[in-house]
């Protein structure tokens, strides 16, 4: 039934009045031009999701689910999110994904889920594409295949997802749903670390040290493998807290090599303010409390480095002997030189 021209008008008045109340309340939440103030930004967000606006339900939604501007509430965060994601807003998709995986707010319904993730997939939300990856990888939600869950690791990946790249790099070595390629593998974890993922730091620094089995493309190089070790056990970030114990696991096998203890502290990866160990002059620590719980792993190697050291500095009799004897045959043949060159000056004369 079309709208009188009246309904219409105050439709149009509606949609205007929502877009402006928005705005205002995006700049009270980002602090454009305007003091930050969460509470009074998620007043404008209600006032405008009353309204319809899709973006001030999406968030919203999110105010609720953080606990900004209100107090934390995941009902009424899917309640908003699922208002959004009904009206084709992308983000709102996801996010009502999330809480339809996880259970949060609403009953666990991994169908739903993975339809609200498909949703905002085909709108080009990488996040989604990943978690449509792990869904078809483990068979949640839908039927397992790994062939599709590589196919959205990759798409996601491609789009610069960090968590995707990592992933689709363990496909690629273990050869699950794509053919296996050492190669591929390091190349995704180089882009993920990049990105400062430490679960890709931790493998391709494995890879690189040598725990895995790598190809002529990918060189053992003991120095890089422990800087990216060390940079995945300096990670803070709770999600990471697995990678970090393993990255530390992995310093402390590689102990005995000479590149890997120069490069940071294997104690806890630190690779600033360190300080080389003074009796073998190779390992570097960054203070006495990790030079004091390491000293039983570095010990017998302390003691072969500084007795090699010390080899090197102190030439054996030998030696010194064959030094003495090339020295004097050297002055020899300059005493014999010299007194041709006078013979040869003599004769011009």
């Amino acid at each position: 039934m079309p709208l009188s021209r009246r309904d219409a008008k105050r439709r149009i008045a509606n949609a205007r009045s929502a877009e402006d109340t928005f705005s205002l309340g995006l700049r009270l939440y980002t602090g454009e031009m305007v003091p930050k103030d969460f509470v009074e930004a998620t007043q404008h967000f209600r006032a405008a999701a009353d309204l319809g606006h899709a973006l001030a339900q999406s968030m919203l939604g999110r105010s609720y689910s953080r606990g900004e501007g209100n107090d934390r509430d995941d009902e009424k965060a899917a309640h908003w999110f699922r208002l959004s994601a009904d009206q084709g807003f992308a983000v709102a998709q996801y996010d009502l994904g999330e809480r339809l995986f996880a259970g949060l707010g609403v009953a666990v319904n991994h169908v739903e889920a993975v339809r609200y993730y498909r949703l905002a997939a085909d709108q080009g939300v990488f996040q989604a594409m990943h978690n449509l990856g792990t869904c078809y990888s483990l068979g949640q939600g839908v039927q397992q295949d790994y062939y599709e869950g590589a196919r959205y690791y990759c798409l996601a990946a491609n789009m610069g997802c960090a968590r995707a790249q990592c992933v689709l790099g363990h496909r690629y070595l273990s050869g699950q749903g794509v053919l296996l390629d050492v190669g591929e593998a390091a190349r995704w974890w180089r882009l993920s670390a990049d990105q400062g993922n430490a679960g890709a730091q931790l493998s391709l620094g494995a890879l690189l040290v040598g725990d895995f089995t790598g190809d002529a493309r990918v060189p053992t190089d003991l120095r890089a493998g422990a800087k990216l070790l060390a940079s995945a056990a300096q990670c803070v970030e709770p999600q990471y807290a697995a990678a970090r114990l393993q990255a530390l696991e992995a310093l402390l096998r590689h102990a005995d090599k000479r590149e890997v203890v120069g490069a940071c502290c294997i104690g806890c990866g630190a690779t600033h303010g360190l300080k080389r160990c003074e009796k073998c002059g190779k390992a570097r620590f960054c203070g006495m409390a990790c030079m004091r719980r390491m000293w039983p792993t570095h010990k017998r190697c302390c003691k072969e480095w500084a007795a090699q050291r010390d080899s090197e500095e102190e030439p054996t009799t030998k030696d010194s002997e064959d030094a003495v004897d090339v020295a004097t045959l050297l002055i020899k043949e300059l005493k014999r030189w010299l007194d041709l060159l006078e013979i040869s000056y003599a004769g011009v004369l």
